[in-house]
């Protein structure tokens, strides 16, 4: 079922032009709700639907799926495929793992990550919980905002978040701007909110963090990413028809000559079939296209797989096995993708902690240091390679002189950042091995510098 918009209805206590606002952006929010149903194995109204455009009855059809969608969605955000590692700079870290820790930061950064690449874009709202004095973090998708920029995608001047309800007259609003905040019915008239009663938001700037799947070329709302859902909507009807030509041919036709026209033949194991003289009878074979139909089927699912930079095998479950080198070659589309995630969840963590950092210090003043800063270590996607393989071309590069141990590090954890800080860690951890007297421990490296 669709979310519910209110109507907004002219009326005396808004500004102008929240209700056009709000109206000009609905075939784009009922779009990105269809998208979030499909994702979400709601996808059976959308086949019915299709089904309803050629068939008079298509609630005779048995429906069933492959969520195309969430799998492939779910296989491109790798991005927060473990939890990444938040290193305090100029703040305690307890204290900071515990500020992400209470607003469930992992689990929500990678559900936001997962629906970026789904939606091309949401936005991250941190807010503040009185009641147990804590900060908390929420997820708005396009199929609840409309939002205000003022030339560049990333400068927001207002963002509206609209809170669906069954009820159409229940719908509320919260309306942003980096001066105020008002609360808003379903006719988009001010609702007075206890203990804001000018409304004047605090923070004194919007407390979102847009994240895209790409970065935004004009618009705050990209218009890709139509060829996913179109796939999964042919599947579904492809599924749907499949299985109408099994039910319906997936027996032989009983069939006879020689007998009065009309006259029902009631065939089966403990029934001896009579026919008069020259009489026939026979089961006519079945001729469903049931081949043609799973080639169809199979044919989309692996077309939108490359297309989305995934395995053509993803949907295969008859895979035979396939060296490390090959599989390498295979996902290197993937892991060029996740490289451009990286950079991009990089910047997005940092404003995150910005925005955070304001949030938390306006009702807990002090908490975070104003010159406080996190660097975020992603973790590192798993080799297609076996671990002895990646080890021994390691192994090979640095006896060949091609790699020091510091290019070896830099392999495991790009996230280290600089050679000099690679070489710190080496050395802190050869230090390491030698206090606990592990027998590969040596002097400290150093690196030649030209």
């Amino acid at each position: 079922m669709a979310i519910p918009f209110a109507k907004i209805l002219p009326t005396r206590g808004r500004e102008p032009g929240f209700g056009d606002l709000v109206r000009a952006g609905q075939v784009r929010k009922e779009r990105a709700a269809k998208w979030l149903r499909l994702y979400r194995d709601e996808s059976r109204d959308e086949t019915l639907k299709a089904i309803a455009r050629r068939w008079s009855r298509p609630e005779d059809f048995r429906l069933f799926q492959v969520n195309l969608v969430r799998k492939l969605t779910n296989k491109r955000a790798q991005t927060y495929r473990r939890a990444p590692k938040r290193v305090a700079e100029g703040f305690s870290q307890e204290a900071l793992d515990a500020l992400y820790a209470s607003m469930n930061a992992d689990v929500i950064l990678k559900r936001a990550s997962r629906l970026a690449k789904l939606l091309k874009v949401v936005l991250l709202q941190v807010g503040w919980k009185e009641s147990e004095r804590r900060p908390t973090l929420g997820i708005a998708a396009p199929s609840v905002l409309d939002v205000v920029c003022e030339g560049d995608p990333e400068d927001l001047v207002r963002v509206i978040v609209t809170h669906p309800n069954e009820d159409a007259r229940r719908v509320t609003y919260s309306d942003w701007t980096a001066a105020s905040y008002v609360r808003r019915d379903w006719r988009g008239v001010p609702i007075p909110v206890e203990g804001n009663e000018d409304g004047v938001n605090p923070y004194g700037r919007l407390p979102f963090v847009p994240c895209w799947d790409r970065w935004p070329d004009d618009a705050f709302f990209p218009r890709d990413g139509a060829d996913l859902i179109e796939a999964q909507e042919a599947v579904n009807v492809g599924l749907v028809n499949l299985w109408r030509a099994v039910e319906l041919q997936a027996h032989g036709q009983a069939w006879a000559t020689g007998l009065p026209a009309g006259d029902a033949l009631r065939t089966g194991p403990d029934r001896a079939v009579t026919l008069p003289e020259n009489g026939k009878f026979g089961f006519a074979a079945p001729n469903a296209p049931i081949r043609d139909i799973l080639e169809a089927i199979q044919f989309v699912l692996r077309q939108t797989a490359a297309a989305n930079d995934v395995s053509a095998d993803v949907f295969d479950l008859d895979r035979r096995a396939e060296s490390g080198a090959a599989k390498v070659v295979e996902q290197q589309d993937l892991r060029e993708a996740r490289e451009d995630d990286l950079a991009l969840w990089r910047q997005y963590e940092a404003q995150l902690f910005d925005v955070l950092r304001t949030v938390v210090n306006t009702h807990a003043p002090g908490t975070i240091p104003e010159a406080a800063t996190i660097r975020v270590d992603f973790a590192e996607p798993a080799s297609a390679l076996t671990e002895s393989e990646r080890l021994d071309n390691a192994r090979s590069r640095v006896d060949l002189g091609v790699w020091s141990p510091v290019d070896a590090l830099l392999s495991e954890d790009p996230d280290l950042g600089s050679r000099e800080d690679a070489l710190a860690e080496l050395n802190r951890r050869r230090e390491e091995a030698a206090f606990l007297g592990a027998p590969l421990a040596g002097p400290a490296f150093q690196e030649e510098t030209t």
